[in-house]
């Protein structure tokens, strides 16, 4: 054989092992998701027993967010296997309160969670004591030979009496079928793990109200960023060129005054005024430029990066990765977004230095941009309190993108912000 094909035969055999033991660690994880499952279930009867007394209505909220945490683990778990994510069907339900266990009822999601449940109980548990258990058994059969002789007579490590060399060889035959039908756990976990994502996903009227939700905060985030950019727009306009005008306003009526009195140097306030004019004219033309960057819309949005990355106040380094065409709205989303978080690293974060990433990835076959900007300032960036980010999250909702944000007090500061490329 050439180098190439045991090359090619080594990485089959090591894959072939590693999806084995992958998939013998998630059905063991299985029987103990199963264990706790048995646990949540007699919980859960116990509860509705004492409810008809009044007792198990104090403790229903408790389990009932128990229960819907150990979805939420599930989903995780059956979503790597199955290399997907799983949606959660929790809608507007948090905590152990008595108006979410309603809710959680109300949706549907609990009656499949308790199906999940129970599938684990009487799937789960059994596939994850069958994956040791076949292979313990199979190594006990096929390594019977090595040992059967020195067994003391009339005792045996099998469940039939081994005497002979044949008998001894059957049994490792034995081992090997075991072997082979244990060898079949991803096919088992795959099978499992499709029949939980089932259950744990959104029905289809779930489904419907989530896309509704979703696009119900689209559009509100879509208002939201296009009255903040009119008011950026409106405040640079007046912050700076309207300034200018009423300088040249004031400088024109000063030199009309003076020519009426024949007073004064009227040429020295024309002057004037001809410089707060081009002033305003060059105010004018960086507010249209910040509505959308020339070199944005000429070159792309890497080369517009790339100048607000050496415009930036403080230290900052770009990199950029698997670059292709996105649409223009994604172009404009990006840049503003990256411009925003620039200028609150140089305002707010403290920091010495700041990067910025652009990656184009696949995810399930739909093409993603992730712009990524981080510090080394103190941190403390959160989201729900509108520490800088709001207007970054109002255009990321208004395209159906994601914002991630990490910044623990200390720093360092790492925000993600992610836009599918398809128009």
């Amino acid at each position: 054989m050439s180098d190439g094909g045991s090359r090619v035969a080594r990485s089959a055999v090591t894959s072939a092992i590693v999806g084995q033991v992958r998939a013998v660690r998630y059905l063991v994880g299985d029987l103990l998701a199963g264990l706790v499952a048995l646990v949540f279930l007699t919980a859960s009867v116990a509860v509705i027993a004492l409810s008809v007394v009044g007792v198990g209505l104090l403790l229903v909220g408790l389990v009932d967010l128990l229960v819907r945490r150990w979805c939420d683990r599930e989903r995780t778990r059956v979503g790597r296997r199955l290399g997907r994510w799983t949606d959660s069907p929790y809608f507007g339900e948090a905590g152990a309160r008595l108006s979410a266990v309603r809710a959680h009822a109300a949706s549907g999601a609990l009656i499949r969670d308790i199906g999940a449940l129970v599938v684990r109980v009487f799937v789960g548990i059994p596939l994850g004591a069958a994956a040791i258990m076949l292979l313990l058994f199979a190594l006990n059969y096929a390594l019977n030979p090595l040992y059967w002789w020195a067994l003391p007579d009339g005792e045996t490590a099998v469940m039939f009496e081994v005497t002979s060399w044949p008998e001894a060889f059957a049994s490792m035959l034995v081992g090997i079928a075991a072997f082979a039908l244990w060898a079949t756990a991803p096919y088992a976990a795959v099978v499992d793990a499709k029949l939980v994502a089932a259950l744990l996903s959104p029905s289809r009227a779930q489904e419907h109200r989530r896309r509704a939700e979703i696009e119900r905060t689209r559009r509100e985030s879509a208002v939201s960023a296009h009255s903040a950019e009119l008011r950026r727009i409106e405040r640079d306009l007046h912050d700076a060129a309207q300034n200018r005008l009423v300088a040249v306003a004031m400088y024109v009526g000063m030199a009309q005054r003076q020519l009426e009195t024949e007073s004064g140097d009227p040429g020295m306030a024309l002057t004037k005024a001809g410089h707060a004019a081009t002033d305003a004219i060059a105010e004018v033309r960086r507010v249209i430029q910040g509505i959308y960057p020339p070199v944005l819309a000429e070159e792309g949005l890497v080369p517009a990066v790339g100048v607000l990355v050496d415009q930036s106040q403080i230290p900052t380094r770009l990199h950029v990765e698997r670059p292709a065409p996105t649409p223009a709205s994604v172009d404009t989303a990006l840049y503003f977004s990256i411009t925003e978080l620039l200028t609150n690293i140089a305002k707010h974060s403290g920091a010495s230095e700041a990067t910025v990433e652009l990656r184009w990835h696949v995810v399930e076959q739909v093409p993603w941009v992730t712009a990524v900007v981080g510090d080394d300032g103190h941190g403390g960036v959160d989201p729900g309190r509108g520490t800088g980010v709001t207007g970054v999250e109002s255009r990321v909702n208004a395209l159906g993108g994601s914002l991630r944000v990490s910044s623990p007090p200390g720093g360092p500061t790492r925000i993600e912000v992610s836009l599918q490329c398809e128009s």
